[in-house]
């Protein structure tokens, strides 16, 4: 699927981007979708498997002392795997956000939040695992009612797909199955 076809599913016509990184010159309440193509017209660009980037990782796994994987402390190579059974080879589409107040701050807040850290926006914590984030661009759309528009695009995403984007956890009723506690900070 497209970004352009996710944007159109919610009645959105003009959804400029700019490359991972970079402020997002709207000042609008809306929605974003974090991509790994520069194409919104493109159907797939993801890597067959994601590259990880082990040192994050790592970082990830000492920040949290109590963060467990099925129970145990995980290891890189466990959560590498296990981040991995939630790729979608086939999708370029990585995350779907929102926000309520200005889409240049919220998505700001995204970029500056360190993985694990609860504040200000952990949502899609799982992008910052990639060692190919300077690759990803985000695409943006003021609109009127961004949670609607959230919701309706995880849906029509699980619908097509099977799966929400890779490092969206929850939405439109459903909640991956991943086994991880105490990823963020309390």
């Amino acid at each position: 699927m497209t970004v352009k076809e996710l944007f159109k599913h919610v009645g959105l016509q003009a959804f400029p981007c700019v490359e991972w990184g970079q402020a997002v010159p709207c000042f609008k309440p809306g929605i974003y979708i974090v991509s790994n193509s520069v194409d919104a017209d493109m159907e797939n660009s993801a890597p067959a498997a994601p590259v990880f980037n082990d040192q994050m990782i790592q970082s990830w796994i000492d920040r949290l002392p109590a963060f467990t994987l099925d129970g145990a402390k995980p290891t890189v190579e466990s959560l590498k795997e296990r981040l991995a059974e939630f790729w979608q080879p086939t999708e370029n589409v990585l995350y779907i956000g929102m926000t309520t107040r200005s889409l240049q701050e919220r998505v700001n807040e995204y970029y500056e939040t360190i993985l694990g850290a609860k504040r200000p926006h952990s949502g899609g914590q799982w992008l910052k695992t990639l060692a190919n984030l300077d690759q990803m661009h985000v695409y943006y759309a003021p609109c009127l009612n961004p949670k609607a528009a959230k919701d309706t695009l995880l849906a029509y995403f699980l619908t097509k797909a099977g799966e929400i984007p890779f490092a969206n956890l929850d939405g439109h009723h459903y909640r991956k199955q991943h086994g991880m506690k105490k990823q963020r900070e309390e």
